[in-house]
């Protein structure tokens, strides 16, 4: 998850920056949360066995309430 961070953060401040972003970084941020926790976690709970339904989604949920708590400490920096 630490490589969306960084490359979310990477692309907000170069738009604040006002300089022009590349397709290519655009394309390689999107990859990145495609292939993020978030998305295989998500992904598990939709096409995984029912009986496993309950275990994914909080394990899925713990992965957010995690990032919830980086992006307050962050802020809080």
């Amino acid at each position: 998850m630490s490589d969306v961070h960084w490359a979310a953060n990477g692309l907000l401040h170069r738009v604040a920056e006002g300089g022009e972003i590349p397709i290519e970084v655009l394309r390689e941020f999107a990859e990145l949360v495609m292939c993020s926790e978030l998305v295989a976690g998500a992904r598990a709970v939709l096409d995984g066995p029912p009986e496993f339904a309950v275990r994914r989604a909080l394990e899925l949920a713990s992965v957010v309430l995690s990032v919830g708590v980086g992006a307050e400490r962050e802020q809080a920096k």
